[in-house]
């Protein structure tokens, strides 16, 4: 099976859900239909749009779900059946086969449907549909050109120190924990705060940033908070290079919040003065 590391954002998103299906209907384990559904409900995804193109959606296919498997005893804690690891398994050589460097919904939707391991078959027959015609619509998609958010490539940049990667890992299972489509630059601050190991949580709280009023801003999708942290990584990596540095560290993270407009916005929302950070974060590095 893929090391998780490889899952897209939304993939990671749809196992979750999956797996809070399997706990909701009371079944014993994660079995295909539930990723199927996973899937429906990452909305964002790939897989989602495929799949809602279908007219394969949650609200159609979760009372099919429910009866798929008979209820056990409620569990804290569901196990993957063996068809869904082998479904991950064939996603991951989908992957493969494509040169994809993540594994994505649509990898997944081509994996179960690729020998209708597991009952995801069956619940894609109770919808009127069947495996071959996500798997046609899957590789339509593809062939497009569509390619999934993913934050894989930018954590596998060599420039990025120990603590940067952990923080903007954390900022992608944060994004995951609340369903968001998108790892935000309001995760990043969120979690550049909470990061205690780094002097940036610091200098953070001692200006004034209440992680309160940043959650709060997360959990209502305020505009302000939701901008893609894409951009702002790659623009750290420059602003890195520019200082002199040999890494990029959170820092520099937070100095590309400062200059980048929609984390300058998002910081003067919050009561910070970007520039007065950018001062004090200047002349912490020079002080090192």
């Amino acid at each position: 099976m893929a090391s998780y590391n490889r899952y897209s954002h939304h993939a990671r998103r749809a196992l979750t859900h999956a797996a809070q299906l399997t706990t909701r209907f009371r079944h014993s384990h994660v079995d295909t239909a539930h990723l199927l559904v996973g899937v429906m409900l990452a909305q964002g995804s790939i897989g989602y749009e495929i799949l809602y193109a279908l007219n394969l959606v949650a609200a159609r296919a979760e009372p099919h779900l429910a009866t798929l498997a008979p209820q056990t005893a409620a569990a804290e804690f569901v196990d993957h059946s063996p068809t869904l690891d082998d479904a991950l398994a064939l996603a991951e050589d989908e992957s493969a086969r494509l040169g994809c460097h993540y594994v994505g919904t649509e990898h997944f939707l081509l994996g179960i449907t690729r020998t209708n391991v597991g009952n995801a078959a069956a619940l894609l027959r109770l919808l009127d549909s069947s495996p071959e015609e996500v798997r046609q619509r899957v590789r339509r998609t593809i062939k497009a050109g569509v390619v999934e958010f993913n934050l894989q490539a930018a954590k596998n940049n060599a420039r990025f120190s120990e603590l940067s990667r952990r923080v903007i890992t954390a900022a992608e299972q944060m994004a995951v924990a609340m369903d968001h489509e998108m790892v935000s630059i309001g995760h990043l601050l969120l979690i550049l705060l909470r990061e205690r190991r780094s002097p940036i949580s610091a200098l953070l709280r001692n200006n004034g940033l209440h992680e309160l009023a940043l959650k709060q801003a997360l959990e209502q999708k305020d505009n302000a908070a939701m901008t893609s942290i894409v951009q702002v990584l790659e623009k750290a990596i420059d602003q890195a290079g520019r200082l002199g540095s040999h890494y990029t560290g959170t820092e520099h993270l937070l100095l590309t919040l400062c200059a980048d407009a929609d984390g300058n916005a998002l910081l003067i929302r919050m009561g910070l003065k970007p520039e007065a950070l950018r001062q004090q974060i200047e002349a912490m590095t020079r002080d090192s």
